[in-house]
């Protein structure tokens, strides 16, 4: 009498859509093992960065050196759209009441500000501002592996806070005329394009657009899910802060939106690399190796 083989005990059990299990299994293994590999790549790329000291650094080169450019060039533009640093930052964070006044008791009037500034002081915010500039190449060179630009990085970081005012000033004018789904599609569209700008100006465009394009997605998310966020945490935090250290703790809950906002520069930038080198090897073996002569 023949034996019929078990297809049990061969671990080859056809399931209902006729997968033999050992090769469902070996799908189920690599489905999951991918987004591991990948989720261990970035946090390595995030150490190497060494993404906590880097995030706090920005936190700190931004609220000293970036936030009084942008102070001045509100109360300068306030002239012709009504409002001031404090007010956009209400606006920004959703704030009302009591940590609304906070804040904006925190700034000065634009009157006084734009009254205050000389030639000498803007060359000095704008000298300073370059502080934060440069803070923020290093991350994108370390990042792609880039040697330094030396004193060519003024120049960059110039073009950059040009790109920058831009932005600020065209942004409000075209998103204030819509509204609903064309009004995310639309900041989402601004925060990528411009987050696709900075890590090229400011790496002197020696990496191609495309391959920075899932750094610039990454950021563009990663700030606006911030920015959601902020609107429920900060007028909390500000108000919390304010109450127990008075105008410091202004300071102190926008610094420690700032450190929230440099993690996702980081973060983004780690990831976007790692994407960035897996899709590098991709095409190197798509293209095989190249015949002699």
């Amino acid at each position: 009498m023949t034996q019929e083989n078990d297809p049990i005990a061969g671990g080859s059990e056809p399931l209902g859509n006729g997968v033999p299990q050992h090769v469902l299994a070996g799908r189920t293994g690599r489905l999951i093992a991918a987004p591991l590999q990948f989720g261990r790549d970035c946090f390595v790329r995030f150490i190497g960065l060494q993404g906590f000291d880097r995030a706090v650094a920005l936190a700190a080169q931004a609220f000293t050196a970036l936030v009084p450019l942008l102070i001045v060039y509100s109360a300068v533009v306030s002239q012709r759209t009504g409002r001031d640093f404090a007010d956009e930052l209400v606006q920004i964070f959703g704030l009302e009441g009591s940590s609304a006044a906070d804040l904006r008791r925190a700034f000065a009037p634009a009157t006084e500000v734009t009254s205050e500034v000389s030639a000498l002081g803007a060359f000095l915010l704008i000298t300073a501002a370059l502080s934060f500039t440069r803070a923020l190449q290093r991350l994108y060179q370390f990042a792609w592996d880039e040697p330094s630009l030396g004193w060519r990085a003024a120049k960059w970081g110039l073009i950059w806070l040009g790109s920058a005012a831009v932005l600020v000033t065209v942004r409000p004018g075209v998103l204030h005329a819509v509204h609903g789904v064309l009004l995310v599609v639309l900041s989402l569209a601004f925060a990528a394009a411009f987050w696709l700008v900075t890590p090229s100006v400011l790496l002197a465009r020696r990496v191609p657009w495309h391959r920075l394009l899932p750094t610039a997605l990454l950021t563009g998310f990663g700030m606006t899910v911030l920015s959601v966020c902020s609107t429920i945490w900060m007028p909390r935090s500000i108000a919390a802060s304010a109450q127990q250290f008075g105008v410091m703790g202004v300071a102190f809950a926008l610094l420690s939106w700032l450190v929230g906002a440099g993690f996702v520069l980081v973060a983004a930038a780690a990831c976007g690399a790692v994407i960035d080198e897996r899709l590098q090897r991709r095409e190197r073996r798509r293209a095989g190796p190249h015949p002699p002569g």
